[in-house]
C-alpha cells in the first residue's frame, strides 16, 4: 500500500513539474544555454524513420492504376511518407491572427494587414488568389515568467480537399542518385515532388519506449540513414510545451517540443514523380523541411534527411534510355549573358567542354552535349544548340551644350533603347532624352534591346504537381498576358477519346478565340495557336467535351505559375487550390531580349567665363575705347540693349554726358553673365590741365606714312601713355613717356602697320583723348 502512495505521490509531483513548463508559465522551462532568460526555439527535423519504415512506394510508369481515391493515376509516381519532430526547446507555432486578432494576406507584390479575423477575403489589386501570411510565435522564458515573440513569416493557402489551411512550401521531396559529395542536397536530381504544404499538427509522440508508434521518429540526428542516438519524451526538458493539442486550425497550428507531425504517402501531393527514361538501381529519397529557412530554429542545418531506395519498377538496367539536356531558359543566349545546361541525372557527366558535373554554366552559343553514365548505361544526349543573339549597338552623337541648360539628346537604334547614368542607374527609355540641368561635363551610357521570338513552356509541365482526378465541367485558368503572345498548344490527360472545346476568353467570358480538338486517351498535346493581346484575368479552359473525363489537379496548385516576363497564371475558376485541364503551355512569344554594348555619349558643358573689363574716364566731345578680355567673342552693348560692336575693344561715339555699356564673353554659342563698363564724361573745359592738352593735341603728318608726332602742350607734368590699335581694338604700338610742362612732342612708328585707319589714344590723368590716324 505504501508504494501504491508514493508511485501516485510521484506521478502527482511529475504532473505538477510538467504543467510547470507551459505557454503560460515557465517556472521548469529549461533554456538551450541554462539560462534563465531566452527564446525557447522550436528545431524540426525530417526522420528517416518515416520514410525507410513501409514509408515509401513505387509505381510502374503506366498501368500503375489510380490507388487513392481523387488522386489519379500513380504512373510514374513514388510515393513517399514524410514525418517532421520537432526536438527543440520550444513548440513550433505558427498563427494565422495576431494578438489583435487581426489577418495579413500577400496579394502578388502587395501585403495587406489589419484584415478582420473572420470573412472572405478578395485582395483590392484583384489578385485572385491570396495567401493568408502566418506568424510565429516564440514563446519567452523570463525566469518563472512566460511571455512570447509574434513574426509575420510565410504564409497559408486554404487546401479544398482537405478543408482547411496548409503552411505553403513546407517540405520539399527529390529522388536522388548519390554521389561521392558527404551532402545529399547536392546530390544529381533524378525526380522532383511538389512544393506540398502541410496542416502543422501535433501528429504522435516521440514515445515512451519501444513499442511506441512513433519510436526511432525522434533523434538528436536525422541527416544521415540509420544514424542519431533515439529521443524519448523523458529526452526533452520541456516535453509537451506547445500542449499537445495543436491541429489544422485555421488561428494556430503547430508541433510541440517532443512530437512529431506525419503526412502519410496516401495523402494528395505525397509522390515524386520519376522521368519516364529512369531506370532501376538504387537512389536516395531525401526530404527537405523549410527549405527557404522561413521559420526561426535553433538549428537551421538539420532540415533534411536521406533515405536509399531500390527502384525495381522502371526501364530495365542498361536499357539504353538516351540521356537528354535542359537549360535553364531559352535556347538564345545574349552576348555577355550565360545559361545553365543540366543532363539527367547520372553516376557520372562527360560534357564536350571537358565539363564532368550533372550542370554547366555556358557563356558561348554553339553544341552542347553530354555523356551520362547511370543505370540505364552509358549514353549521349542529343546536341543541344545554343543560339547567339547580338543587337546592333545604338549610333550615338555627342553633344555640346551651356552650363546651366538641358542636353536634348537622341540616338538611332532598331530596338528599344535604355539610357544609363555614370552610376548605372536607369534614367530613360526610348530614342531621345532630356537631360536635367547640367553644370558639368556629364557621359550618359546607351543600349539598345532588340526582341526575338522564342519558345517557351509555362508551368505546370505535367499533372504531376499534387492530387487530382478526372472530370468534365467546364472549367478554365486565369492569366495575365505581359506582352502580345500566341499559345500554341498544350497537353492534356484525357480518360477516353473524343472532342475538346477549348477557349480563349476575356475577364467577362466572351470567346476570343476557339478551338475544337480530337484528342486519344492519355497524355496527348493538343495544337492551339491562339494569338493574345497584352491583357489581364484572361481565361484558357475547356467548355465542353465528349471524353469521358479531364485530368485536373484539386490540390498543390502553388499559383502563380510566371513565365519570365511574358505571362503569369494566377488562379482557376475553383480556386487557389485546382489546376484545370491544360498543361505545359507552348507559348511563342517575342518577350526574348539581348542588350547591346552599352555606348558613351558624352555631353561636353561649356561655360563662358565673365569677361574683364575697367571702368574709362574721358574728356567731352572725346571718344572712348573701351577694352575687355575673355576666351571668346566679346559682344557690346548699349543701355538699351542693342548689339554696337564686337571684340576685345569698342571705340564709342564722341560722348556728352557719362554712359553706361556692357560687354559679354560668347563662347560655343554660350553667352556668360555680363560685365558693366561705365564711362565718365567729364566738363574738361573747366579742367585747365585737360582742356589745354585737348584743344593742342595734334597727330602729324597725318596721313603718314609711317612715322608721326603726338603733340600736346601741358601745364602740368606726370606720366603718359599713347596706344595705337586698328579699329578692331588690336594694340599695334605702345608708349609710355613723362610730360613736361610746355610743348610735348612723342614719336609713333606705323612702318610695319598696312595702310588703313588706326586710333591712337592718349592716357594722361585718368583721362583719355581719342583721335584717328590714316597711314598711306
Amino acid at each position: 500500500m505504501n508504494k501504491i502512495l508514493l508511485i501516485i505521490a510521484l506521478i502527482s509531483l511529475s504532473q505538477r513539474i510538467t504543467a510547470q513548463c507551459t505557454t503560460t508559465n515557465a517556472t521548469s522551462c529549461v533554456c538551450a544555454d541554462g539560462s534563465q532568460n531566452c527564446l525557447l526555439l522550436p528545431d524540426i527535423t525530417a526522420s528517416w524513420k518515416g520514410i525507410a519504415n513501409g514509408g515509401w512506394t513505387e509505381y510502374p510508369q503506366t498501368g500503375a492504376g489510380t490507388n487513392y481515391n481523387g488522386q489519379g493515376p500513380d504512373d510514374g509516381r513514388l510515393r513517399v511518407t514524410g514525418s517532421t519532430p520537432n526536438i527543440g526547446h520550444g513548440s513550433f507555432t505558427v498563427r494565422g491572427q495576431d494578438a489583435n486578432g487581426k489577418r495579413a494576406f500577400i496579394c502578388g507584390n502587395d501585403t495587406i494587414f489589419n484584415v478582420a479575423a473572420t470573412g472572405t477575403f478578395t485582395c483590392p489589386n484583384g489578385n485572385p488568389n491570396p495567401k493568408q501570411m502566418l506568424i510565429q510565435r516564440i514563446y519567452k522564458k523570463d525566469g518563472n515568467a512566460m511571455t512570447y515573440v509574434d513574426t509575420w513569416t510565410g504564409s497559408m493557402t486554404y487546401h479544398s480537399a482537405h478543408g482547411h489551411n496548409h503552411v505553403d512550401d513546407w517540405a520539399v521531396m527529390t529522388l536522388r542518385i548519390q554521389t561521392s559529395d558527404p551532402n545529399p542536397l547536392n546530390w544529381p536530381i533524378v525526380g522532383q515532388g511538389a512544393k506540398i504544404g502541410f496542416c502543422l499538427m501535433d501528429y504522435g509522440q516521440c514515445g515512451t519506449s519501444t513499442n511506441s508508434t512513433y519510436y526511432g521518429h525522434c533523434r538528436d540526428e536525422n541527416t544521415v540513414y540509420n544514424q542519431g542516438n533515439i529521443l524519448m519524451n523523458s529526452n526533452f526538458p520541456n516535453w509537451n510545451l506547445g500542449g499537445g493539442t495543436y491541429n489544422c486550425s485555421v488561428v494556430e497550428q503547430g508541433i510541440s517540443s517532443g512530437w512529431t507531425d506525419v503526412y502519410g504517402k496516401h495523402l494528395d501531393g505525397m509522390w515524386i514523380n520519376i522521368p519516364p527514361n529512369t531506370c532501376n538501381g538504387d537512389y536516395y529519397i531525401v526530404m527537405e523541411v523549410d527549405k527557404n529557412n522561413n521559420f526561426m530554429e535553433e538549428r537551421n542545418d538539420n532540415n533534411y534527411t536521406a533515405v536509399p531506395v531500390t527502384l525495381t519498377m522502371q526501364q530495365a538496367v542498361n536499357s539504353g534510355a538516351i540521356p537528354v539536356i535542359t537549360s535553364s531558359g531559352s535556347k538564345n543566349l545574349c552576348t555577355g549573358s550565360s545559361m545553365t545546361l543540366t543532363a539527367t541525372a547520372g553516376t557520372s557527366f562527360l560534357w564536350n567542354t571537358g565539363d564532368t558535373t550533372q550542370s554547366i554554366t555556358v557563356t558561348q552559343p554553339g553544341s552542347y552535349s553530354c555523356t551520362v553514365t547511370n543505370y540505364c548505361g552509358t549514353g549521349t544526349t542529343e546536341p543541344f544548340i545554343v543560339n547567339n543573339v547580338t543587337p546592333n549597338a545604338p549610333a550615338v552623337v555627342d553633344q555640346a551644350i551651356c552650363n546651366g541648360d538641358s542636353a536634348s539628346l537622341s540616338v538611332t537604334a532598331s530596338g528599344n533603347v535604355r539610357w544609363f547614368d555614370e552610376l548605372g542607374n536607369l534614367v530613360n527609355t526610348g530614342l531621345t532624352y532630356i537631360t536635367p540641368i547640367l553644370s558639368q561635363n556629364t557621359t550618359y551610357f546607351v543600349e539598345n534591346t532588340d526582341s526575338y521570338n522564342d519558345t517557351v513552356f509555362a508551368e505546370p509541365h505535367t499533372n504531376g504537381i499534387g492530387g487530382g482526378g478526372y472530370t468534365t465541367s467546364a472549367q478554365y485558368n486565369i492569366f495575365n498576358a505581359h506582352e502580345g503572345l500566341t499559345i500554341k498548344s498544350a497537353l492534356v490527360y484525357a480518360q477516353s477519346a473524343g472532342n475538346l472545346t477549348i477557349k480563349l476568353q476575356d475577364e467577362l467570358g466572351q470567346d476570343l478565340q476557339s478551338v475544337v480538338a480530337t484528342v486519344p486517351a492519355g497524355m496527348s498535346r493538343v495544337t492551339l495557336n491562339f494569338p493574345v493581346a497584352a491583357d489581364s484575368n484572361l481565361r484558357l479552359g475547356v467548355t465542353a467535351m465528349t471524353v469521358s473525363g479531364l485530368y485536373r489537379n484539386n490540390n498543390s496548385a502553388t499559383f502563380p505559375y510566371d513565365l519570365n516576363n511574358s505571362l503569369s497564371i494566377t488562379g482557376s475558376s475553383a480556386g487557389a487550390s485546382y489546376y484545370y485541364y491544360l498543361y505545359d503551355w507552348e507559348i511563342l512569344t517575342q518577350n526574348g531580349q539581348c542588350s547591346s554594348a552599352q555606348i558613351p555619349l558624352n555631353v561636353l558643358v561649356n561655360s563662358a567665363l565673365e569677361p574683364i573689363s575697367s571702368d574709362v574716364t574721358i574728356c567731352q566731345g572725346e571718344s572712348a575705347i573701351l577694352t575687355a578680355t575673355g576666351s571668346g567673342i566679346l559682344n557690346w552693348y548699349n543701355s538699351a540693349g542693342e548689339l554696337v560692336g564686337s571684340g576685345t575693344t569698342l571705340t564709342t561715339n564722341a560722348l556728352t554726358s557719362n554712359t553706361a555699356y556692357t560687354v559679354v564673353n560668347v563662347v560655343n554659342g554660350c553667352v556668360s553673365t555680363p560685365t558693366n563698363v561705365n564711362v565718365t564724361v567729364e566738363a574738361c573745359a573747366n579742367i585747365p590741365e585737360l582742356s589745354t592738352i585737348q584743344e593742342s593735341l595734334l597727330l602729324s603728318p597725318n596721313p603718314t606714312t609711317g612715322q608721326f608726332i603726338v603733340s600736346f602742350i601741358s601745364k602740368e607734368t606726370g606720366p603718359v601713355t599713347v596706344k595705337i590699335s586698328d579699329l578692331q581694338g588690336k594694340e599695334i604700338n605702345t608708349k609710355s613717356s613723362t610730360v613736361i610742362s610746355g610743348i610735348n612732342e612723342i614719336g609713333m612708328n606705323l612702318d610695319k602697320a598696312a595702310k588703313g585707319t588706326y586710333l591712337v589714344t592718349i592716357e594722361y590723368k585718368n583721362h583719355s583723348f581719342l583721335r584717328r590716324i590714316i597711314k598711306q
